[in-house]
């Protein structure tokens, strides 16, 4: 870590603060949210004293360039069938994985596959998956589905225990370690990708990934008219406004759709 005073922080050190977190994986998105926080802070110390700057970097750092638009990356209904149909008998284990752990994560509250790397036999009680996401500590409980259930079976193993993975991801007398779950989930999360892309071209989809699963999952709840605190809620988001920013307010469809009562 590095120690840095506020006046400090110039155009130079955000661009480079960029390219640092760039390299380290993180997408436009995430790049966007630490920013903004770092903005909000940067300002909250100006506006209450605590120094005074010569010049304000974030004047000339446009934080909100760093937005990519998410809208496209939910599909429809009919688009999953055709996912959930495609015949891959004559294809690779590592094909057949991609595509349990896109229908799994559809059929699962959206369930991101960090969470679906790290669940265990254990996080499967009385017909329910509950487990904590990783990623903000909030405790998810949603019910099994038969699609779910089946994907299930289909990776039993012999002599298996509740401290298992349920998933061919992770090995629990393999990967011990907080960097080697990491290391593992980040190359399988990879190759997982590369094989729904392919998926998804036989099927006419473009840029199918295990994040669209999450996504569509939300925006099929959303279209059903489900109350978004609801769906914000079965994401395991920290607040409302995430789920906002995740979904967009409205879907052109809809606008065009309520723009025909206008006469």
């Amino acid at each position: 870590s590095v120690n840095m005073r506020f006046d400090e922080l110039d155009l130079t050190c955000l661009r480079e603060f960029e390219i640092f977190l760039r390299q380290r994986g993180n997408v436009s998105n995430s790049l966007a949210t630490k920013f903004s926080v770092l903005k909000a802070v940067y300002n909250k110390a100006v506006s209450e004293g605590v120094f005074i700057p010569k010049s304000n970097p974030f004047q000339q750092f446009k934080v909100g360039s760093l937005w990519t638009n998410t809208r496209k990356r939910a599909i429809t209904k009919e688009d999953v069938r055709k996912v959930i149909a495609l015949d891959l008998s004559q294809g690779y284990p590592s094909e057949r994985l991609a595509r349990d752990i896109f229908v799994f994560s559809y059929f699962g509250a959206g369930i991101n596959f960090a969470d679906i790397a790290l669940l265990k036999y254990g996080n499967v009680r009385d017909g329910r998956v509950q487990y904590v996401r990783k990623k903000t500590g909030k405790p998810i409980n949603f019910l099994l589905t038969e699609e779910m259930r089946n994907i299930i079976v289909k990776y039993q193993r012999q002599g298996q225990t509740d401290e298992d993975y349920i998933f061919p991801i992770l090995d629990r007398r393999v990967h011990r370690t907080e960097q080697q779950r990491y290391d593992r989930t980040h190359k399988v999360l990879t190759n997982t990708n590369r094989w729904l892309r392919k998926i998804g071209q036989r099927v006419g989809i473009e840029h199918l990934t295990t994040y669209v699963a999450r996504h569509t999952f939300a925006t099929v709840l959303k279209r059903s008219g489900v109350n978004i605190a609801i769906i914000s809620e079965s994401l395991g988001h920290s607040d409302l406004s995430t789920t906002q920013i995740y979904l967009d307010s409205f879907e052109n469809s809809q606008i065009d759709a309520a723009m025909q009562n206008l006469l």
